[in-house]
């Protein structure tokens, strides 16, 4: 009876395939085997790591704003290596622009077992994801942060807390500024609020690309100021 459903399904999945074939959205090849995104088994181990996550001090947080903040950001990383025209680029405008929330999910899982293996964020109490403006989120349909810290949180087993970050202003979007730019482009868009029993907890606030870490800068900044009793650590998914 089992093998007998077993033969069934694989029918119906084939003639799924048949007529809705499915395309990796990175090469655009026809994926032979069943993956849970629509990304190739190749194009996923391929996409190019960065190794900063191996590393105890790492240089995401000297080589922008992040490093000259008057409050200690405990510990930054990045999984990803994005250039431009290439497959991690693919990867992230697929997940953001082309409704592929289970793709930010994916990647967060793949990162989560990479990080947990380094005991990376392993004493962090709360997951933070940037938050996105309430009538961008309606339009998209999800907030590739959150979907992002969703696979991380089923990973690494840290809960995830959207109370406290809020997006206030629908910004512009910062694909073409410069470091300058983007921070005043963010500069008054987030604020948080503080929760006093969560005041003394260790938060991780989690992106999708970190480029100039002005956003993230912004959001640590705005945590710090409500709850400076708390220890701030971030990560991105990708960093340029």
């Amino acid at each position: 009876m089992f093998q007998a459903l077993n033969i069934f399904n694989n029918i119906i999945s084939d003639l799924s395939d048949l007529v809705c074939p499915r395309v990796c959205l990175i090469c655009n090849n026809h994926i032979k085997v069943q993956t849970e995104i629509l990304i190739c088994p190749e194009c996923t181990e391929n996409l190019k790591k960065v190794d900063s996550f191996k590393k105890d001090q790492n240089e995401i947080l000297s080589t922008v704003n992040l490093a000259d903040l008057d409050f200690n950001i405990e510990y930054g990383c990045a999984f990803l290596k994005f250039d431009k025209h290439e497959n991690t680029q693919r990867l992230l405008h697929a997940l953001k622009y082309f409704n592929q929330p289970q793709v930010a999910v994916k990647m967060g899982k793949i990162a989560g077992y990479q990080l947990k293996n380094y005991s990376r964020f392993k004493d962090c109490d709360f997951i933070l994801p940037v938050p996105m403006h309430p009538d961008k989120q309606k339009k998209r349909g999800y907030n590739q942060a959150e979907r992002i810290s969703y696979g991380l949180s089923q990973v690494l087993n840290i809960p995830i807390e959207e109370r406290i970050l809020k997006k206030i202003i629908n910004t512009k979007s910062q694909t073409r500024m410069n470091k300058i730019q983007r921070k005043e482009n963010s500069q008054n868009a987030y604020c948080a609020q503080r929760i006093e029993e969560l005041s003394k907890k260790h938060f991780l606030i989690v992106d999708d690309v970190f480029t100039t870490g002005a956003t993230l800068e912004v959001c640590a900044e705005a945590l710090h100021k409500v709850m400076p009793e708390s220890k701030i650590s971030i990560f991105a998914l990708a960093k340029a």
